[in-house]
C-alpha cells in the first residue's frame, strides 16, 4: 500500500529538460495532503463501526442469548428483543453506511488525482510545445549567424585580397617610377 510518506520520500532522476522539480513537488505536497485527509477520515469511520461493533456485543451481553424468532413471553422479554432488533438493524445501517462514506471518499480521492495528473500533463504538453517553438526559433537564430559568419568572412577574405593586390601593384608601381 502506498503512504503518505512514500510520497513525500520519492526521489526522482533527471534527464534533460524533464518536468520541473517544483511543479512536481507541489504536485506530490498536494497529493499527500489529500491522501493524509482521506486516510484520517477513513481512520474515524472505522473508529465508528468499531463503536458500533462494541456497542452491539455489548446489548447482545446484557439481552441474553438471542431466540431466532420473536419471544412470546413477558412484555419486557418482548422489548428486549425488539431492542436488540433494532440495535442490530442501527448496527448493519451504520457498517453500511460507513462503507459507503469510505467508498464515496476514496472515489473521490482517485477522480481527484486523476484530474491533477490530467492538468499536469496538460501543462507539460504545453510547455514542451513552447519549448519547442523556442529551441526551434534559436536553431534558426544560429542558422542565420552561421550564413552571416560564412558570408562575413568571404567579404572580409575578398577585400583583403584586393587591399593586397592594390598594395602589391603600387609597389611595382613604386618600385618602376625609379
Amino acid at each position: 500500500m502506498l503512504s503518505a510518506e512514500d510520497i513525500v520520500n520519492k526521489q526522482f532522476k533527471t534527464k534533460r529538460d524533464g518536468y520541473d522539480p517544483d511543479d512536481v513537488d507541489d504536485f506530490l505536497d498536494e497529493v499527500v495532503k489529500e491522501l493524509r485527509r482521506i486516510q484520517i477520515e477513513n481512520d474515524g469511520l472505522n473508529q465508528k463501526i468499531l463503536a458500533s461493533e462494541s456497542r452491539v456485543a455489548e446489548l447482545q451481553r446484557s439481552g441474553g442469548p438471542l431466540a431466532a424468532g420473536p419471544i412470546v413471553g413477558t412484555a419486557e422479554t418482548g422489548t428486549s428483543s425488539q431492542l436488540l432488533q433494532l440495535a442490530r438493524k442501527l448496527h448493519d445501517q451504520h457498517i453500511q453506511e460507513g462503507y459507503t462514506e469510505r467508498d464515496r471518499i476514496i472515489e473521490e480521492g482517485k477522480n481527484h488525482v486523476t484530474r491533477m495528473l490530467a492538468e499536469a500533463e496538460l501543462r507539460q504538453r504545453n510547455e514542451i510545445n513552447v519549448l519547442d517553438q523556442q529551441r526551434i526559433a534559436v536553431e534558426r537564430e544560429i542558422e542565420r549567424l552561421k550564413q552571416f559568419e560564412k558570408e562575413y568572412r568571404q567579404h572580409l577574405k575578398q577585400h583583403l585580397e584586393k587591399q593586397l593586390a592594390d598594395l602589391a601593384n603600387s609597389g611595382q608601381e613604386s618600385a618602376n617610377s625609379f
